[in-house]
């Protein structure tokens, strides 16, 4: 039951980083074989105040909004991604932002389909090809407190088809908990994964910490404000000595680094109780800062995954 769990918690969080949607077309795509709509992803970049970057993209009626500050890395960072309903295709995208803006923005192709994926997507099996070009109309947003703000009338892009690609949902965003398939990993009594889960009505968080062929850290804060999903990921590579831990997996004890402050630890009692206390944080961006330990977490700690 445990090792299920842990399962399903990883699944959650290395899937996320690159997570596309996968959802029908509608409002303004072409229409493909057997009267289904094809599936077609436009995305564009703008530069925000203080130092953040956004990746505008949309899937039929689910358009996103990355948020990521420019001193993200592939070793560590932090994001927020904003989720509203709007249309999109070929044409554009519309949506509304509510509180926090909108997009409104019109395609304008300038070359034929190239194949082949801009460079932070991946996969894709049908000849994947993408549409390059750029957006005119309307892009104002703002983040809680005003952290990073952007307006604009143009920005370049592209289109990307078919839709067994898949692109970030953020730019730059990475997860360092994903291993090199072609690595050798050490010994199986050297892994370690230590998982903390709190939910709350639609929202929650979620901290891991794996220690394998590289030793990683990965929190999530998901919910809504208003009638907009937020998501927002810390991310860090550490050294080993950042995640320590006892042949007996009796303790895990944890010091990522930044984007990350603070330190935890999760014991287990001699009845099995276990306790996950200290000050660890994530920082999101806008510099919010997000407790990620307490009494309310489902923790588990094991050792030999995968």
């Amino acid at each position: 039951m445990r090792r299920a769990a842990i399962a399903v918690i990883l699944a959650l969080a290395l899937g996320a980083a690159s997570a596309s949607v996968a959802i029908a077309d509608s409002g303004g795509a072409a229409a493909g074989k057997g009267g289904h709509p094809a599936e077609v992803e436009p995305r564009f970049q703008l530069l925000g105040t203080n130092g953040y970057r956004l990746l505008v993209s949309a899937r039929a009626a689910t358009v996103t909004i990355g948020v990521t500050h420019r001193s993200s890395t592939p070793r560590s960072g932090s994001s927020t991604t904003y989720v509203a309903r709007g249309t999109a295709g070929p044409n554009g995208i519309h949506a509304s932002f509510h509180q926090f803006g909108r997009v409104d923005v019109k395609f304008h192709p300038t070359a034929e389909a190239a194949r082949g994926l801009p460079p932070d997507c991946f996969g894709g099996t049908t000849g994947a090809a993408t549409i390059p070009g750029y957006f005119t109309g309307t892009v104002d947003f703002h983040g809680q407190g005003r952290y990073t703000v952007a307006h604009a009338r143009r920005a370049e892009g592209e289109v990307v088809l078919p839709p067994t690609e898949q692109c970030p949902l953020v730019a730059g965003g990475a997860n360092p908990l994903v291993e090199d398939p072609s690595s050798a990993l050490p010994p199986a009594k050297t892994r370690m994964t230590l998982a903390a889960l709190e939910k709350s009505g639609t929202g929650g968080l979620l901290f891991v910490a794996r220690k394998a062929g590289k030793t990683g850290f990965y929190a999530e804060r998901f919910g809504t404000v208003g009638r907009v999903g937020l998501l927002s990921f810390d991310y860090a590579l550490g050294p080993r000595s950042s995640f320590a831990s006892d042949p007996q997996v009796s303790f895990g004890t944890v010091h990522p680094p930044r984007p990350f402050v603070g330190s935890a630890t999760l014991r287990r009692g001699p009845q099995g109780k276990r306790s996950w206390t200290g000050d660890l944080e994530g920082v999101f961006p806008g510099g919010e800062r997000v407790p990620l330990t307490g009494p309310d977490f489902r923790t588990t700690l094991s050792r030999s995954f995968p």
